[in-house]
């Protein structure tokens, strides 16, 4: 009798990062309507000054976290050697977590240890995501450099020259809770944009990669 293996659905982990995304979009879209915070200077995690605004905000990560697990899912199905994504995924949740459950200070009063560590997580929230794409890109590059793979390089370096530029701009201010300068709040939106498209062109990516390692 022969044994025959049977693979799980390869598209499951595709869709659930998806759906993780789609959550993300729909808390932040809301964020504008009850979040209370001024989208120009304000930054997203000023939204805790209201009851929804805490609960869309915590969704948001929790959103991008759960798409951030399955995505490391499909790495470990799509791509071999893949120990540092693993890493920096596996941190990029956790840091999410630290974001949705660990809420920064109001407006206006100095922060504590908890807003400390939302702040922290925030950094690191916007700083994986550009280093895990382009890891993406390299390995999935070595198959084949299709259109797909040059996308993801174009805006994982895009989001990290973004990433760098608001680090430099209003980095201090967040990690210090100094004032922050004009239109933070809009830089800071555009960032977690682009964040959420190189994550869902690692999804793209990645599923090609695996069901080019599996056909």
């Amino acid at each position: 009798m022969t044994a025959v293996a049977v693979r799980a659905d390869p598209g499951r982990w595709v869709r659930d990062a998806k759906l993780g995304l789609a959550v993300t979009v729909g808390a932040g879209a809301g964020l504008f309507v009850v979040g209370d915070a001024d989208p120009l200077d304000e930054m997203i995690s000023d939204s805790i000054r209201t009851v929804p605004g805490a609960l869309l905000l915590a969704l948001a990560a929790c959103g991008l976290a759960v798409a951030g697990g399955r995505l490391l899912a499909g790495v470990r199905r799509a791509l071999p050697d893949s120990r540092l994504l693993t890493v920096l995924l596996t941190l990029w949740c956790v840091s999410l977590l630290a974001v949705a459950f660990f809420p920064t200070n109001l407006p206006g009063t100095p922060p504590g240890t908890v807003a400390i560590v939302h702040r922290w997580g925030a950094g690191l929230v916007a700083a994986l995501p550009p280093l895990i794409a382009l890891l993406v890109a390299d390995k999935a590059g070595r198959r084949a450099e299709t259109a797909q793979v040059r996308l993801l390089r174009a805006c994982g370096l895009a989001t990290l020259a973004a990433c760098v530029a608001f680090g430099a701009v209003h980095g201090p201010a967040a990690l210090l809770g100094t004032t922050f300068g004009a239109y933070a709040g809009l830089a800071e939106r555009l960032l977690m944009a682009l964040v959420v498209v190189v994550m869902a062109l690692c999804c793209r990516v990645i599923a090609d990669e695996e069901r080019a390692r599996w056909t």
